[in-house]
């Protein structure tokens, strides 16, 4: 399996990846600032996404229902 083909990429790693190509592209200072304000949100959002992490709560619920794994 290609690890950098984004068919094949899991949400988390593509939100990584995805976060990484964008801030690249803002800092380059190659696009208007209209669009970077509008990269910037997407930024935002993948941000929330890479940082996310599952709540206690919601880790015991999926072991109450589907076990461990």
């Amino acid at each position: 399996m290609d690890d950098n083909n984004i068919y094949t990429m899991g949400g988390f790693r593509l939100a990584s990846t995805s976060l990484h190509c964008w801030r690249k592209l803002v800092y380059s200072d190659y696009l208007p600032n209209d669009i970077v304000e509008k990269i910037e949100e997407i930024i935002e959002a993948l941000e929330y996404i890479d940082g996310w992490e599952p709540s206690d709560e919601m880790i015991q619920n999926h072991i109450d229902k589907r076990g461990m794994f």
